[in-house]
């Protein structure tokens, strides 16, 4: 039977999935992104059976740097996560709190956290979603999240797609330009900042909204200098690979509609209403004055309705605008799984309903993430993104 970590450490002897630049990786996160100063004091964030070369690779480079390995949060067993709730929180609610509260003065005494690669095949949830972001919010640190994610559909780490998204993602970190990044997103701030925007697409969206002038740049930088002004966990949260282009929209702006005619073929990730089962029969969700007025499908509407009915809060809210602008995050054929959840070039994100996590103010049952591939986004009447490319000059790999 094969291992269970498709990328084991070197010196355990057992053949990893295919052979990458961990140690590349980890010096870009540690020494260029971060810039680890000396002595700081490091929290990583890390699966057991997952991702091992790189935890090893990272640890290297902690200690290059001359900082302090503070301490590791492992993720949930098969055998721990049973005695979790659903999210991997505790059960108790005042046992949660005492938590939150018990990692909170951990992080309090350190400066920057390192939240590794993640193992998405389990079904159970590996680690307490939402706890670190909750301390994030606050804390006057600055962090790093290394993703890497497999098509959620294969759960083969040995199969031809996911190598190939392997590739994709060491490309994404190793060979991206990121000075030619960060000026594309300089370009798209300076184009849409306090303007409406359009987005269409051809299975029938023609959404409008005005952006405010808060924007997060996902551009590889988490040094202490670019996070110091920082107010959200989002803005504490440098993700790698980079790419994505996130700011939340006036809140009574949105008018129009989202439409979909196909279903995904992966999650609709997020929590609340799952809307995938009714986006291949024909989905329309309805804006005007900033709030949802009605959903329509050609499925199941009574099913729709009901749950909907059960969401609470603002649920009827567009939370987020995140834009990928990563050039070398490009799709696998042969993979569902848009590399990285869509920080490639020209993929959009619309978040509905809670915006908390990124500095709104939306508080809601629901959060899911609607994806455009091909998506036309205009200011002005000029398209920035035209049929899910980005127009803009300065997007180079």
């Amino acid at each position: 039977m094969r291992q269970s970590d498709p990328f084991p450490i070197p010196y355990q002897g057992l053949e990893p999935s295919q052979t990458l630049d961990w140690a590349g990786m980890a010096k870009r996160i540690v020494h260029d992104s971060l810039k680890l100063e000396r002595h700081e004091r490091v929290i990583l964030s890390a699966n057991p059976y997952c991702g091992g070369a790189m935890l090893d690779a990272i640890r290297v480079e902690i200690q290059r740097a001359d900082a302090i390995e503070l301490a590791t949060i492992l993720h949930w067993t098969p055998d721990i996560a049973p005695l979790r709730g659903p999210a991997g929180c505790k059960t108790d609610p005042e046992s949660e709190q005492r938590e939150d509260d018990a990692m909170r003065a951990m992080f309090a005494v350190a400066d920057v956290f390192i939240w590794l690669q993640n193992d998405w095949r389990p079904s159970h949830a590996t680690h307490a979603i939402g706890q670190s972001e909750k301390v994030l919010d606050d804390w006057p640190g600055r962090s790093v999240h290394f993703h890497w994610f497999h098509d959620p559909n294969d759960p083969d780490p040995d199969s031809a797609a996911n190598k190939a998204l392997d590739l994709v993602y060491q490309s994404a970190v190793l060979d991206l330009d990121y000075a030619a990044l960060r000026r594309t997103m300089d370009n798209l701030v300076a184009k849409t900042r306090g303007k409406t925007v359009r987005v269409t697409d051809p299975a029938g969206t023609d959404l409008s909204f005005r952006m405010t002038d808060r924007f997060c740049l996902n551009d590889g930088d988490a040094s202490r200098a670019a996070m110091a002004d920082a107010n959200n966990a989002r803005d504490r949260e440098e993700e790698i690979p980079g790419g994505a282009l996130r700011t939340i929209p006036d809140q009574d702006s949105a008018s129009g509609v989202m439409a979909f005619d196909t279903d995904p073929g992966y999650p609709v990730l997020g929590y609340g209403l799952d809307f995938r089962p009714f986006m291949g029969a024909g989905l329309r969700i309805h804006f005007e004055d900033g709030r949802i007025t009605r959903l329509e499908t050609d499925g199941d509407q009574a099913e729709l309705d009901r749950l909907w009915a059960e969401q609470t809060g603002d649920r009827d809210r567009l939370g987020e605008f995140v834009l990928g602008c990563n050039p070398l995050l490009t799709e696998v054929p042969g993979s569902s799984f848009l590399p990285y959840c869509g920080f490639g070039d020209g993929v959009l994100r619309l978040t509905i309903g809670e915006n908390v996590e990124s500095g709104g103010t939306n508080e809601s049952t629901l959060h899911r993430w609607m994806m455009f591939r091909n998506a036309t986004i205009s200011v002005d009447g000029e398209e920035l993104v035209a049929d899910g490319r980005l127009t803009l000059a300065g997007t180079g790999g």
